[in-house]
């Protein structure tokens, strides 16, 4: 037996130095989330349009995707289309022309996915009762992209707004109002399964 006390030679000696996934940054997947209806077209111009689709409430927040569509795909080859469109969503390279999303609760706390990180040493959880928008999955082709992005914790009653413009396009600012106590109350509902695991 070693000095540590255990006789196992395939135990993992860092097992105790894991760092916790922050469970606002990620969907819960301990749970079966509530289907809400939050469609809205955010922004449109001739040319491209900006659409919030496929709202699912958890207990601690909203799962949506954050779609755009041009009417042409961008110039350029698919490698340039593709890095443009991802640029937009994460602040590369010029964030004056960077597309923005930003959501405002009734209470005054706010989000916005620029400069959003998934990662495991990010204290999402720092502070609780502060909002956090988080980017998730990313599909796109040359015409369109669809980002999967989490909204946590869950709003409180009242409008909660949405603010989207994207500059690079010509898109100016506009905002939507959602019902916030609607997408609480969805939340509610969600079946959780079993308990959270504690890493």
């Amino acid at each position: 037996m070693d000095a540590q006390g255990s006789g196992d030679p395939g135990a993992d000696d860092t097992a105790d130095e894991r760092i916790p996934t922050p469970v606002r940054r990620v969907l819960p997947e301990n749970e079966i989330p509530e289907a809400v209806a939050v469609n809205a077209i955010l922004a449109r111009t001739d040319d491209v349009v900006i659409a919030m689709i496929g709202g699912h409430a958890y207990t601690c927040g909203l799962g949506f995707d954050l779609a755009i569509r041009f009417r042409q795909g961008p110039q350029g080859t698919m490698k340039q289309r593709s890095a443009e469109m991802l640029g937009a969503l994460s602040g590369r390279p010029d964030p004056d022309q960077q597309l923005v999303l930003r959501v405002e609760y009734a209470d005054g706390r706010a989000a916005t996915h620029v400069g959003s990180r998934l990662s495991p040493a990010d204290p999402a959880d720092s502070a609780p009762e502060m909002p956090s928008l988080s980017p998730l999955a990313l599909r796109g082709t040359g015409n369109s992209l669809d980002q999967s992005l989490w909204l946590s914790p869950l709003p409180p009653s009242g409008p909660l707004e949405v603010v989207c413009s994207w500059p690079a396009h010509d898109v100016p600012e506009s905002r939507t109002v959602l019902d916030g106590a609607a997408i609480a109350e969805a939340g509610s509902r969600a079946v959780v399964l079993w308990p959270r695991p504690h890493l």
